[in-house]
């Protein structure tokens, strides 16, 4: 019997949860899974999944991308979902992100399909407040599953939900250019959505102190989001303009930023970052702040394969900046060890794990 597979997200474009789906949507495909994939509303620049798997878009797809961050529950998509859902009696449904996780719960509740939720972020963060926390725990109860990205995220939640909960990390993106070998760049890089939990303005201000002893580098940030235009004018208030960049998202980022001195993320919260991973896997000595939900700490071992530094602690990215950068020695061992993350999570590898769960 042909295993069948639908996925729900809220939106396929501009994230790592959207990457990640497309990916293991792809592989489960080319495994000879029959897979669609249902999607809120539309996001300019969306992944592009293989030409077999369809991508069916709900009530409320034309609505714009900037107020996709407004979430609530709708008794119209729950409807969508449940229609959907009740034409392939068959189907596993995995759903990605708390928010459509809750929704696909409402929908699917008395449907005979197996239903699988995936938490993408910190769960403390990211719908962990009242009266959402209360509602989410609730209708978790209707997920056969839970796939969670950390063990933190996984113990966040109550024992009913955790007892049905497992840890899958993200796999490395498929396909990524071979780690640079040459010369590096004196360029220090970030690419990832703009938004406020990335905590790129301390980034930034980082980089303003450490530039006063390391003249030369420039920092360039890639990404698209809600912190673009104030992020800009929090370059050129900081009269750092003609050593910090602040640039679009690019589908070719992986060779934009292969030669580049190190990748640094500041962020405040985490699921398990892909920009990080990704930045491992082509062998940038990476510094990241090891801040919940664990992601961080999970795959680098300070000193080791990566830096770590305390959430907030500006003294602390400095400083770590700093000894990659006087330190090409020790930034070369970094980077090689760095890359052993494309072994260890691989898409053939999460996958085989992700087959586990909607087929046990």
């Amino acid at each position: 019997m042909t295993r069948q597979v639908l996925f729900i997200s809220n939106f396929v474009g501009n994230g790592g949860a959207g990457r990640v789906l497309m990916e293991l949507a792809c592989e489960l495909r080319r495994r000879g899974a029959l897979v669609e994939v249902l999607s809120f509303m539309r996001w300019p620049g969306e992944y592009a999944f293989d030409e077999d798997i369809p991508v069916l878009y709900g009530p409320h797809a034309e609505s714009r991308p900037e107020h996709i961050g407004k979430r609530r529950l709708r008794r119209e998509e729950a409807a969508w979902v449940r229609e959907m859902v009740s034409r392939r009696p068959g189907a596993v449904v995995v759903s990605f992100e708390y928010f459509v996780n809750m929704v696909a719960a409402l929908g699917c509740r008395g449907l005979p399909n197996r239903l699988v939720g995936s938490e993408r972020n910190d769960p403390s963060r990211e719908g962990g407040r009242f009266p959402t926390t209360h509602i989410r725990n609730v209708l978790y109860r209707e997920l056969d599953a839970l796939v969670c990205q950390t063990p933190e995220a996984r113990d966040y939640f109550r024992p009913a939900v955790r007892a049905r909960s497992l840890v899958i990390a993200n796999p490395v993106k498929a396909g990524l250019p071979a780690p640079w070998t040459g010369r590096r760049s004196r360029r220090i890089v970030n690419f990832c959505r703009l938004e406020p939990q990335k905590n790129l303005r301390l980034l930034v201000e980082a980089f303003s102190t450490f530039l006063m002893g390391h003249p030369g580098y420039q920092l360039e940030i890639y990404g698209d989001g809600s912190e673009r235009d104030a992020l800009r004018a929090f370059v050129s208030d900081c009269g750092l303009g003609a050593s910090v960049s602040i640039r679009p998202a690019r589908q070719d980022i992986h060779e934009a930023v292969r030669d580049a001195a190190m990748f640094v993320s500041t962020s405040d919260y985490e699921g398990l970052s892909n920009s990080m991973l990704e930045a491992m896997a082509l062998g940038l000595p990476t510094i990241c702040t090891d801040c919940p939900c664990g992601g961080a700490h999970l795959v680098i071992r300070d000193g080791e394969n990566g830096l770590l530094v305390p959430v907030g602690d500006r003294s602390a990215v400095i400083e770590a900046m700093g000894r990659v950068a006087s330190d090409p020695g020790f930034a070369e061992r970094l980077g090689e060890e760095a890359t052993r993350v494309r072994g260890d999570y691989s898409l053939a590898a999460i996958c085989d794990r992700w087959e586990e769960v909607l087929w046990p």
